[in-house]
């Protein structure tokens, strides 16, 4: 019996090796391009809102970030509410005093018949509203008159 000849234009494992670095070299780069280097943008130009923010009011506490018609940011001070646009310019003010979750949360539960589980700040379309949620809805009440705002059903 005869050996067959091996092929000898194979290239066996350097090629192999060749290749699956190939693939980890373009894997990596496509991260790079795709995921990594948007994120690092968007997480530069967060920090950049929130200097902006900082530069504005020295002081500023409980900064978070609200999307609802648009991005937002609320935060406070010892005696004022502030909410902020995108570039970190001051939407709006009000006195800390004016604040009473406690008349929200039974707004919410009288009139709409929502008994709400969370109650935050945000920004509505034009003004501060409270934002709850609970009994399955969301309900955004304006800030000063507690008239709503938005509902929604947060159930799929």
């Amino acid at each position: 019996m005869k050996k067959k000849k091996r092929n000898s234009n194979a290239y066996g494992w350097p090629m192999t090796l060749g290749l699956c670095l190939a693939f980890v070299v373009v894997f990596w780069l496509l991260w790079c391009l795709f995921v990594a280097g948007p994120s690092r943008v968007h997480d530069q130009v967060e920090q950049e809102r929130i200097d902006a923010i900082k530069s504005e009011v020295p002081n500023i506490q409980g900064l978070n970030q609200n999307n609802f018609e648009y991005i937002t940011y609320q935060g406070y001070t010892d005696d004022t509410l502030y909410w902020f646009d995108m570039t970190g310019q001051i939407i709006t003010t009000r006195e800390m005093q004016t604040l009473d979750y406690n008349k929200a949360r039974e707004t919410a539960k009288s009139t709409y018949g929502i008994d709400a589980d969370v109650i935050e700040l945000a920004f509505g379309y034009t003004t501060p509203v409270y934002e709850l949620q609970g009994s399955g809805k969301l309900l955004m009440l304006d800030y000063d008159t507690l008239e709503k705002v938005y509902e929604r059903s947060l159930e799929q």
